[in-house]
């Protein structure tokens, strides 16, 4: 009953005056967004208008994948590191939508490259689990048609797609290095493997991004990065869009 009226109040206030009415209604729509785990933005938030994440926004309105918040972060790291040489490495590609967002961000010509099996996850392991013991996950969930990513990113010439499983071809850019890492790959082994291979391969100021750092689905990539970076001088920063 409490809650019932807690509503009608929330309601209520929205037909008092202009000002209290954007206030309830922003109540209003978080209570909702909060009971299905989403967020709402305030209309001030000026990053959904930026140039940069708006033209991407277009090209990739009918692509699945990483959410807007999210996108803008990669997109505003990767401008941040503008003077920093160094290709571009994505571990777990999809269908690509985080892949255009830093393509049409990216302030200097760069290579990128492009590490994905298609064939969905490997198999988790004991790390992976929940806190309640349960498996988020299965081997070959999150396949994807490897034909669906190559034609949502073409018109990019300076992109290189590695598919097989991690880190069977990170052998290819052995000899590269790297100003932006992101690393979108879920599960406890990819992660680390990724980890061990580029972290010596990133350039002084560069930087390396989990997509799955905050995700309560994504233990195990939380567990990689905890344990990699417990004994070096690097720190994680964690993020409220789950990313670190």
């Amino acid at each position: 009953m409490l809650e019932v009226r807690m509503k009608l109040r929330d309601v209520a206030r929205a037909f008092i005056s202009k000002k209290s009415r954007g206030v309830a209604w922003y109540k209003v729509s978080q209570k909702k967004a909060d009971k299905y785990g989403f967020y709402v933005y305030s209309s001030h938030m000026v990053w959904k208008d930026q140039p940069f994440f708006r033209k991407a926004l277009q090209r990739v309105k009918d692509i699945s994948g990483i959410p807007d918040p999210r996108a803008f972060v990669l997109q505003s790291c990767l401008r941040s590191i503008e003077r920093i040489d160094g290709d571009v490495a994505e571990c777990g590609v999809r269908q690509g939508r985080s892949t255009i967002f830093m393509l049409m961000s990216d302030l200097r010509p760069r290579h990128y490259h492009l590490f994905d099996s298609f064939a969905g996850l490997s198999e988790p392991t004991a790390e992976d689990r929940k806190r309640n013991g349960r498996m988020p996950w299965k081997s070959g969930d999150l396949s994807t048609d490897e034909s669906v990513a190559r034609e949502n990113i073409s018109g990019f010439g300076n992109t290189t797609f590695h598919v097989g499983w991690i880190p069977d071809t990170f052998s290819d850019v052995s000899d590269r290095r790297f100003a932006l890492v992101h690393i979108d790959v879920d599960l406890y082994e990819p992660t680390r493997d990724a980890l061990a291979f580029f972290y010596d391969r990133v350039a002084a100021h560069g930087m390396i991004i989990c997509d799955d750092y905050g995700s309560a689905l994504c233990p195990g990539a939380r567990k990689a990065f905890d344990q990699f970076f417990e004994n070096r001088p690097e720190g994680i920063i964690e993020l409220p869009t789950g990313q670190a």
